[in-house]
């Protein structure tokens, strides 16, 4: 099911959008760009937009760089500034995964404050929560991160809060981020439903995991740049059913006659845990603990403040990607860590032993 969205278009504004080759950055880069100025900002090589190319500026730059980043707010009017860039989850060095999401966010805020910027965005995560709730997480909900990319995310909100940034300010705490055209972990789980092997959960998958389909939070993102003064939001999908639900609704879309199975919670992650360290999957710490747990964000203040509601819901969402997925099977997968297939090993594991 594909919706199509229809709302008011920013224009005239110029917009730098930071981590602009990764997958929601390159979203965000193409529809903006339809009636504004891009400044694409990566510390990797820029990516071949779909966008009005007419209006899109490539800076090849690392937000840790103070001197290169001041050259970019000297030389370019900004009125806007969406930052989605961060060290990835996986980031085995701590003092990496700080300094690019904490200190590379303050030096966005402090040239954003020099240089007059009227709005800064921020795409935060719930991976600043990691234990198991009982019910729905409201913003007022303090962090239970252990892992450092947790950590350095909820210090960067505070000190976007707390910044003397004169400008508005909001801040997304956004789930898993689901799209058409991020494969990485989504592609292992889309094999398995297309090589017709059977699904395994640990424990007994009644564990709720919150998403928000990229053409979703790209609304908000369009909505919210009305809004004044400092704003925090949680986002999601609607009806959030659980992983075992949503991944038979999937099945079912596919027409698979295969099961989904479960291992206990103490086996299943101890062998998640092995096929992690034999780098068999990329499943470290984190999602082992996300993948048992309840993890789903409040989003009543939201949909009051800016009138926003989600289109897909967690179903919907890996059923759209899922058939996109098949249709673009044949083609290159484009060089970037959210479009690139992760290791495929395991599929061939589980058909060989027939699981």
């Amino acid at each position: 099911m594909i919706f199509i969205y229809k709302f008011k278009l920013l224009m005239n504004k110029n917009i730098l959008i930071t981590g602009s080759s990764g997958f929601l950055g390159e979203e965000l880069v193409n529809y903006f760009s339809k009636n504004n100025k891009i400044f694409a900002l990566d510390k990797e090589k820029p990516i071949i937009f779909d966008g009005n190319l007419s209006n899109i500026n490539n800076f090849v730059s690392d937000i840790r760089d103070k001197v290169k980043l001041e050259k970019i707010f000297k030389n370019n009017k900004i009125d806007i500034i969406i930052h989605c860039a961060a060290e990835i989850l996986d980031e085995k060095n701590p003092n990496e995964v700080w300094k690019t999401n904490y200190n590379g966010t303050k030096n966005l805020l402090d040239f954003a404050e020099i240089y007059n910027v009227s709005k800064f965005i921020f795409t935060s995560t719930f991976s600043i929560f990691e234990k198991n709730y009982d019910s729905p997480i409201d913003e007022k909900e303090p962090s239970s991160a252990i892992v450092d990319y947790g950590k350095s995310k909820y210090a960067a909100e505070n000190l976007i809060l707390s910044h003397t940034f004169k400008g508005d300010v909001v801040i997304f705490r956004c789930p898993v981020v689901i799209g058409r055209k991020r494969l990485d972990k989504l592609a292992l789980l889309f094999e398995m439903v297309r090589q017709k092997t059977n699904i395994w959960l640990i424990g007994d998958g009644s564990n709720k995991i919150h998403f928000i389909y990229s053409l979703d939070l790209l609304k908000a993102i369009n909505l919210s740049l009305d809004l004044n003064g400092k704003n925090l939001f949680n986002i999601g999908s609607d009806n959030v059913n659980s992983i075992r639900e949503v991944f038979q609704k999937l099945l079912n879309h596919a027409n698979s006659n295969k099961k989904i199975k479960t291992f206990s919670k103490f086996f299943g992650l101890l062998a998640l845990k092995i096929l992690n360290f034999l780098s068999l999957v990329s499943l470290g710490p984190y999602h082992q603990r996300m993948l048992v747990s309840n993890c789903v964000l409040n989003t009543e203040r939201i949909k009051k403040k800016i009138k926003w509601s989600p289109k897909y819901t967690n179903e919907q969402m890996l059923i759209e990607c899922y058939d996109y997925y098949l249709a673009t099977l044949k083609k290159d997968k484009e060089n970037s860590s959210s479009k690139k297939l992760p290791n495929l090993t395991i599929i061939k594991l589980l058909k060989i032993f027939n699981f």
